[in-house]
C-alpha cells in the first residue's frame, strides 16, 4: 500500500510492488488497510497501471468500482464548492477552501486520486453569520440543530456544519481551522497571506503554500496522526508543489510548530520516501523527540483498531510542541475548554459559562469511561 500511495512511482518502486505479490498475497487485508487509511484511489491507480494481471480479479474490480464512485462524488462536490464560493464572493465574503477538491488538485493533480467526504471552507469570524444565512438559503440546514444563540455557540465551537439532504453534501465553515484545543500565538499569521489558484477555469483564493503546509501539519497533529492519508497529503503537496521548506521551518519555529512540522516531514519520509533538503534532514536526525514520536506513530498506524486513550492523548499533547507552555496550554484546553456537546449534556445559561471549565473533566470521564484512562 505504501508503495502505491504516491503519484510518482519510479522503476525501483514498481519492481518492489511486483515482487511483493505472490500466490499467498492477502488481498483482503490490503483492501482493509487501504480503506481504513482512505488510500484506495491511489492503490487502484497504480496497481492498474503497473501490474493489473497480477491483481486478484475480484480485488481489481472492487478497487475500480470504488475509484469510479469516488470520482463521481468528487466531481459533484467540486461543482458545489465552486457554486458556493461564487455565491459568497458575490456577497463580499472572502472564503478560502482547503483540503477537499482544492487540495486534491494541488497535491495530486487529479481530484479523483484523493478521498474526501465534505467541503472545508475558512471564513473570517466577522463574516461567518452572514455566510451561514447565505448557505442556508441554498437548501442547506445545520447538520445538528443548535439550541443556543450564535454568539454563545461560537464561544464553544470553531465551525458550523451544514448538510444538503437532497444531494448529500456536507459543508464545514470554519473560523478556527486549528480547532478549540490547539493554540498558538497568532492564528491569523496563517490566514492573512492569500494566493490565487487556477482551479480548472475558475480562480479561487487559497492559503500561501507555506501556510497551507503548516495547516495540513496542524490538522494531522490535531488528530494525533491517526490516518496515513493526511501524511500522504503532506508528502504529495511538497513533492508536486514549489514549497520552500526552510522558510516553512522558520515560520513554524516562530509559531511554536517546529516539532509538529518535523514529525510530519519525518513520517512522510519514512512512509513515502519524501526527499528533503540537507538542513531539514539534519533537524530530523538531531531531534530526539521527533525520532521517538515518529517510531511510536509508525507502530500505532499499523496496529489494527489501535487508537489512543485519553491518558495517552494527554501525554502526546504534552510533548508534541517544542514550547512547554504551548503544550501545557493545549492539554488544559483539551481537559477544560467546553464544547457544544458539553452544553447539550449539562445545559447552563450563558452567564454561568465559566462553570463548564470545572464540569468538562467530569463529563469526559463520564463520556469515555474508565477504560479511556
Amino acid at each position: 500500500m505504501l508503495c502505491c500511495a504516491r503519484t510518482k512511482v519510479n522503476e525501483g518502486i514498481k519492481e518492489k510492488i511486483i515482487s511483493l505479490i505472490d500466490d499467498k498475497f492477502d488481498w483482503q487485508h490490503l483492501l482493509d488497510i487501504a480503506s481504513r487509511h482512505r488510500l484506495k484511489p491511489l492503490l487502484y491507480y497504480n496497481l492498474n497501471a503497473i501490474c493489473p494481471k497480477l491483481v486478484h480479479e475480484d480485488t481489481l474490480k472492487e478497487l475500480k468500482d470504488s475509484f469510479n464512485a469516488n470520482v463521481c462524488k468528487n466531481l459533484m462536490l467540486t461543482g458545489e464548492l465552486i457554486k458556493v464560493l461564487n455565491l459568497l464572493e458575490s456577497e463580499g465574503i472572502t472564503a478560502i477552501p482547503y483540503k477537499g477538491p482544492v487540495l486534491a488538485s494541488m497535491a495530486y493533480g487529479n481530484i479523483g486520486l484523493r478521498e474526501f467526504r465534505d467541503l472545508d471552507i475558512f471564513i473570517d469570524k466577522s463574516d461567518v453569520l452572514n455566510a451561514k444565512n447565505i448557505i442556508i438559503s441554498q437548501g442547506y440546514e445545520l447538520y445538528n440543530p443548535i439550541k443556543i444563540e450564535d454568539s454563545f455557540y461560537m464561544k464553544l465551537e470553531p465551525e458550523y456544519q451544514f448538510i444538503n439532504k437532497n444531494i448529500g453534501i456536507i459543508i464545514e465553515v470554519k473560523w478556527k481551522f486549528e480547532g478549540n484545543f490547539f493554540s498558538f500565538s497568532d492564528s491569523n499569521n496563517l490566514s492573512n497571506k492569500l494566493n490565487t489558484f487556477d482551479f480548472n477555469i475558475f480562480k479561487i483564493k487559497t492559503f500561501s503554500p507555506v501556510n497551507q503546509l503548516l495547516i495540513l501539519c496542524i490538522h494531522s497533529a490535531k488528530h494525533d496522526w491517526s490516518s496515513l492519508s493526511w501524511i500522504c497529503d503532506i508528502s504529495e503537496f511538497i513533492s508536486n508543489g514549489n514549497i520552500d521548506l526552510l522558510e516553512t521551518l522558520k515560520k513554524a519555529e516562530k509559531l511554536g510548530l517546529k516539532r509538529i512540522l518535523l514529525i510530519n516531514l519525518s513520517l512522510a519520509r519514512i512512509f513515502f520516501d519524501l526527499e528533503l533538503p540537507d538542513e531539514i534532514l539534519y533537524c530530523l536526525n538531531s531531534n530526539h523527540y521527533v525520532k521517538k514520536f515518529s517510531f511510536q506513530i509508525k507502530k500505532r498506524l499499523f496496529e489494527q483498531n489501535k487508537s489512543i486513550n485519553l491518558f495517552e492523548k494527554f501525554f502526546l499533547d504534552l510533548r508534541k510542541r517544542e514550547n512547554r507552555f504551548d503544550s501545557v496550554k493545549d492539554c488544559i484546553n483539551g481537559l477544560t475548554k467546553p464544547t457544544y456537546a458539553d452544553f447539550k449534556e449539562v445545559p447552563l445559561p450563558e452567564f454561568l459559562f465559566l462553570l463548564y471549565y470545572l464540569i468538562r473533566p467530569i463529563l469526559l470521564l463520564k463520556r469515555y469511561g474508565k477504560d479511556s484512562i
